[in-house]
């Protein structure tokens, strides 16, 4: 995913059903990371689910739907911050693909695609960030996972 230039200064947040039914701390928390890096994030009002649950369960139509919905949210040509490696396949990859038969939402699908970025990914590959180890000199060193959505990995 190529990185936009230069940083950003605004971005949209898709929190994911996950988040929003069962762990909106999570979102909050996320949010809470943008910021603290001097960035502005948007939060469409009528997001609701990138659609997976129906894609992978083999009801296309459903998640054509679903899908579509979220295109119309993201206006501006900011980043879209998705705090799910899942959810960001969803809409990377698989957007485009529910819309073959459909080109001009295709490229719609695709032109939205190329701006979408797990959390992580954003954070290290955009963002740059460069936290600190500020654990105590007797706490034991924490191991840190990374789900992304594009089969690379940050470090």
């Amino acid at each position: 995913m190529q990185a936009p230039e230069p940083r950003p200064r605004d971005v949209y947040f898709f929190s994911t059903c996950l988040v929003d039914l069962f762990c909106p701390d999570a979102g909050i928390d996320a949010i809470a990371l943008l910021e603290g890096e001097g960035i502005r994030v948007h939060f469409p009002q009528d997001q609701t689910c990138c659609g997976q649950p129906a894609y992978t369960s083999g009801y296309a139509e459903q998640a054509r739907r679903v899908a579509r919905a979220q295109l119309q949210l993201f206006p501006e040509d900011w980043p879209v911050i998705v705090p799910s490696g899942s959810c960001a396949g969803m809409m990377r990859h698989h957007y485009p693909r529910l819309f073959d038969d459909e080109p001009q939402v295709r490229a719609q699908a695709e032109a939205l695609g190329k701006r979408v970025f797990e959390l992580a990914e954003f954070l290290v590959s955009v963002v740059k960030v460069n936290w600190q180890d500020r654990r105590q000199e007797n706490q034991a060193a924490t191991t840190v996972a990374i789900h992304t959505s594009s089969g690379s990995t940050a470090k």
